[in-house]
């Protein structure tokens, strides 16, 4: 699936529930990773389950980028956009 093309659109993407450290993620069968960006986390019945989610499909900075503090050690982040379904709906496949 070529979700570059699909910026901005409403769309309806399957995929595993996950929670990342960014919050809840869609990891889609071809390995994109969609922030969610309603939800910290999936609710506990649908964490680890095959669902689809309807939104708004947008690519935006939402996760920080990695920070380097004085000592060298450097924090959790992401550098670029990442991809995020706003307005989301979860749909429960059965």
């Amino acid at each position: 699936m070529e979700l570059e093309k699909l910026i901005g659109q409403q769309v309806k993407i399957r995929g595993i529930a996950k929670d990342a450290k960014g919050g809840a993620v869609l990891i889609t069968t071809d390995g994109n990773v969609i922030y969610i960006k309603e939800f910290e986390s999936w609710p506990s019945e649908l964490l680890d389950k095959q669902v689809s989610v309807s939104g708004i499909l947008n690519k935006e900075k939402f996760i920080p980028d990695p920070v380097v503090d004085e000592n060298g050690a450097i924090s959790c982040g992401a550098f670029g956009e990442q991809l995020v379904l706003k307005k989301a709906d979860i749909i429960i496949d059965k």
